[in-house]
């Protein structure tokens, strides 16, 4: 197992950082992907252009999460290889597994590596799905967000020897996108607790195109009383101050347009 030097260890990555480099063209885009779908794509697309046939992203396996089937957030790996891979030992006997809970640094393994489990052992048929696979070398990359929240992307290669320039990007690159999954899921979660009504939702509408409430009244042939009434409603349910910031967090979920 080696370690890769060069890494980025935070991804408050600084304006010069941002404006140089093969990761800085894709941050605009990572922060534009707006769903679950999206991330897959550009993944798929950013890894296959670097030779990278297959990723998978994780979380850290738990006591009781001992296989990937537990822990995998995001995989182009085929189930069926996943589910085999399983099959052969338990994640918490991994040797990458035992290394992620100390380390931050990106780093790789050989296919040998891979198949061998903390106790020195090798696994016959762990070996068989690592041969089938085809890859020559397995890197890991250790992510988190800004609530401590841990995983890693492992990429599996066909190349081995990457620069550490190549290693940097990766990494910057692998950060940007786990983050912006958990701040996705994080918005779906929260827009699922949030249940508007057609009319509150008409009211935001009009009130984000800078319509008074006796205009939206007007418009929507209601009493100016129960256009408050319906804002009002809305801000309690967005934990907002004003009608003015329920728009910019009922934009913000997609609530609105």
């Amino acid at each position: 197992m080696a370690d890769v030097s060069g890494t980025i260890p935070d991804p408050e990555i600084s304006a010069a950082v941002k404006q140089g480099g093969v990761a800085g063209s894709h941050l605009a885009e990572i922060a534009r992907l707006e769903t679950r779908d999206d991330i897959v794509a550009f993944m798929t697309r950013m890894t296959a252009e670097r030779g990278f046939p297959f990723y998978l992203l994780c979380t850290l396996p738990t006591i009781d999460e001992t296989n990937f089937a537990h822990i995998t957030i995001l995989s182009n790996i085929p189930e069926d290889v996943l589910r085999r891979y399983d099959s052969t030992a338990s994640l918490l006997e991994d040797q990458a597994f035992l290394a992620l809970r100390t380390t931050t640094t990106p780093f790789r393994m050989v296919p040998s590596e891979c198949a061998t489990m903390i106790n020195g052992v090798s696994h016959p048929e762990r070996e068989a799905v690592i041969e089938e696979m085809g890859f020559r070398e397995a890197f890991f990359f250790p992510v988190h967000d800004a609530a401590g929240g841990r995983a890693v992307f492992i990429l599996l290669s066909g190349q081995t020897d990457l620069a550490v320039e190549v290693m940097t990007d990766l990494h910057m690159i692998c950060l940007h996108v786990y983050n912006r999954m958990v701040n996705i899921r994080g918005t779906m979660k929260e827009r699922q607790k949030i249940d508007l009504s057609d009319r509150e939702i008409q009211c935001l509408n009009w009130t984000a195109a800078g319509k008074t409430s006796s205009e939206i009244a007007e418009i929507l042939g209601l009493s100016e009383h129960t256009v408050n009434h319906y804002l009002n409603h809305v801000a309690k349910k967005l934990e907002a101050v004003n009608r003015i910031q329920a728009v910019v967090k009922a934009m913000r979920l997609g609530l609105i347009s």
